[in-house]
C-alpha cells in the first residue's frame, strides 16, 4: 500500500514537472515549461535547418507516460466511480499535446502535427486498455511497465532539452526551473519503485 502511494506520488512529480517551468527568467513571457518547448523549439533557426538534433515531439513524452501511468494505477482500482475519475484525468491530461483549433482538424495527416496526434492516440488507447485489462497484467509486467515509464520519463525529454540549452542560452540567459528537476525525480523514483516491485515478486 506504501509502494502504491508512492507510485501516485511519482506520478504527480512526472505530470506536474511537465507543466512546470524548464527554463525559468524572471520575465514571465520567457518561462517555457515542457509543453511549450515542444512547439516553440520548431521556431529555432538551428532547428529549422537541422542543426539541432532535438525530436521536438519527446518533449510531449512526459504527459503520456503520465497518462499511460494513470491508467495502470485505474487498472487496478475497484471501485468504478474513483476508476472513471482517474481515466477521466488520464484523458484530459494526454490530450493537452495536440495543436488547437482549426489545426486540430487536419493533425492527422499533417507533417508538422502528424507524429504528436499519432503519439497521442496509442498514449490514450493504452490508458483506455491499462484501465480496463490491467487488473489482469501479473505484477511482474506491471512492475516492469513502471521501470519502463518511469526510465523514460526520467531521460528522453530532458535529453532533448539538454541539447536545446546552448541555442536557448544565445537567445537570452535563463535559470534552469523546478520543473525539469520534478520531472528527472518522479521519473527516477518511478523506476526506483518498480524495482523493488519486480524484485519484491522475484523473491
Amino acid at each position: 500500500m506504501k509502494l502504491r502511494l508512492l507510485l501516485w506520488l511519482a506520478l504527480f512529480l512526472i505530470g506536474a514537472g511537465y507543466f512546470g517551468p524548464w527554463v525559468w527568467h524572471k520575465a514571465a513571457g520567457l518561462i517555457l515549461s515542457a509543453d511549450d518547448l515542444g512547439e516553440w523549439i520548431k521556431f529555432l533557426p538551428v532547428w529549422k535547418s537541422g542543426q539541432l538534433p532535438v525530436t521536438r515531439e519527446l518533449f510531449y513524452l512526459p504527459i503520456w507516460l503520465t497518462s499511460i501511468g494513470l491508467g495502470l494505477m485505474a487498472g487496478r482500482i475497484k471501485a468504478w466511480p474513483w476508476k472513471m475519475a482517474v481515466l477521466a484525468a488520464s484523458l484530459v491530461l494526454v490530450l493537452t499535446p495536440l495543436p488547437k483549433y482549426p489545426e486540430l482538424l487536419s493533425a492527422y495527416r499533417e507533417p508538422e502535427f502528424m507524429p504528436t496526434f499519432w503519439a497521442t492516440m496509442v498514449a490514450l488507447l493504452l490508458s483506455v486498455i491499462f484501465t480496463f485489462c490491467g487488473s489482469q497484467l501479473s505484477d511482474r509486467v506491471e512492475a516492469i511497465l513502471w521501470i519502463v515509464i518511469g526510465v523514460s520519463a526520467a531521460l528522453f525529454a530532458p535529453w532533448m532539452f539538454g541539447r536545446a540549452m546552448p541555442d536557448i542560452d544565445r537567445l537570452y540567459h535563463y535559470s534552469i526551473g523546478w520543473g525539469i528537476v520534478a520531472e528527472v525525480i518522479g521519473g527516477v523514483s518511478l523506476a526506483l519503485i518498480g524495482g523493488v516491485l519486480l524484485f519484491r515478486k522475484k523473491t
